[in-house]
């Protein structure tokens, strides 16, 4: 599983990882997720809701955390309240066939499930479906992070087998950069085209869920390679293990400065340009698993997208404001976030979502206007995480997240904006 896949892997379960800063007897968000998780396979539908509404009351517009609550509430036989969250969790968008999920059984013959159902396959109705730009025949290439160099017309893949490909618009992958020139699991990316730079968030990403450990898990840190030489210019380790860090995503200031968002910390860090020493902009445990980021025209506030929503950091005050979001549509649990004028485009992987959305701004840059479903769904049995905007079109990675699919190669996968 890619690690930006985690915000898809689990349908209706969605992560998050202990702050440092985190009083111990309150339970992090992965916490309450894998509890519902596990009483929900278990059957325990009483324990299923109490954690589920535990969940939710950390994000409560989340479609899916909706959605898995509404599916408890009708297990537990308290229908017209699971009918209240169902069409809650429709109308910010939910794109979910009710009627074949087995808790809602009982309410087949009820008017409203029956037109609430009927708006959920309303929901999977495609719009403007990605089409395929390139087939990964190389199924050992885990692609995590994409970008775009303009004045060589290349795209640019991570991976997490440690390497990273270039692609030109004529769709032909070819090696760029691997481990001898420090990179390791390699996750976002971004063009620095004044300086003819590529940057790379690289480690070894700790495992949220708390599997086997990985060899030197929880180091991490940037790698900046020329975008014309394929040598390495600059290397910046992170290593405060026993704690644990795990680079994510990138955004690249004009003044030569990089923001990382660190999942594992629930952090955000900027290098200043010109030394290795990484500095910390903000910690905040209301911000679960820190992902796609991306700054605004004037550099001087830095969008976060987390499993709660959207926030925007003013970089001068290091203050986090939380944006509100209308209640037709939910920002909840995007991967790749990127700019796109004075828009935003965001890509929601989860199986109910599973949509590339376009968010407006108001001027001030500081609320939700109005967010648009771009594409949806991928094709089948991919899932899409991040993406850039190149002209006019949206490229993205997918990856297969079904372990019984029968065709596991990757895709870049390309939208129209305009």
């Amino acid at each position: 599983m890619g690690m930006r896949g985690i915000l898809a892997a689990l349908p209706l379960v969605w992560t998050g990882v202990a702050c440092a800063e985190a009083p111990a007897a309150e339970p992090t968000l992965l916490e309450l997720s894998l509890r519902t998780r596990e009483a929900r396979m278990a059957g325990d539908h009483r324990a299923w809701l109490k954690h589920g509404q535990e969940t939710l009351a950390r994000a409560p517009d989340h479609p899916d955390l909706l959605l898995s609550v509404s599916r408890a509430l009708a297990a537990n036989g308290r229908p017209e309240e699971a009918l209240d969250l169902l069409d809650e969790a429709l109308r910010r968008g939910a794109r979910v066939d009710a009627a074949a999920l087995p808790e809602y059984e009982p309410l087949r013959e009820n008017a409203r499930f029956q037109a609430l159902a009927a708006r959920g396959l309303e929901n999977r109705q495609p719009v403007a479906p990605p089409e395929e730009f390139l087939v990964i025949e190389d199924t050992s290439i885990e692609p995590e992070g994409i970008t775009y160099d303009e004045r060589s017309a290349r795209l640019f893949i991570s991976s997490l087998n440690g390497m990273i490909w270039q692609v030109g618009l004529d769709g032909k992958l070819e090696r760029f950069a691997g481990p001898e020139t420090g990179l390791r699991e390699v996750l976002g990316l971004k063009v620095d085209r004044e300086r003819r730079l590529l940057w790379a968030a690289t480690g070894v990403f700790p495992d949220p869920f708390g599997g086997e450990p990985k060899k030197d898990a929880g180091l991490t840190g940037l790698v900046a390679i020329h975008l014309d030489e394929g040598t390495r210019v600059r290397e910046c380790p992170l290593d405060e293990r026993p704690v644990e860090h795990g680079f994510n995503d990138l955004a690249l200031a004009a003044n030569g400065d990089v923001y990382a968002s660190d999942s594992a910390t629930n952090s955000i860090y900027r290098l200043p340009a010109g030394v290795c020493r990484f500095e910390r902009v903000i910690q905040d445990s209301r911000m679960s698993f820190p992902n796609g980021i991306a700054l605004s025209p004037d550099d001087a506030r830095l969008y976060v997208a987390h499993i709660e929503g959207l926030s925007v950091i003013d970089l001068a005050s290091g203050r986090r404001t939380a944006l509100a979001v209308p209640g037709d549509t939910a920002v909840n649990s995007m991967d790749g976030l990127v700019r796109d004028g004075a828009d935003l485009i965001g890509i929601q992987p989860s199986q109910y979502l599973a949509r590339v959305l376009r968010i407006r701004l108001d001027e001030g840059g500081t609320a939700i206007r109005e967010v648009i479903t771009v594409s949806a769904p991928p094709p089948a049995d991919l899932s899409q995480t991040t993406g850039v905007v190149v002209g006019s079109h949206y490229y993205s990675v997918a990856s297969t997240l079904n372990p019984e699919a029968k065709d596991r190669r990757a895709r870049i996968l390309r939208s129209k904006l305009r």
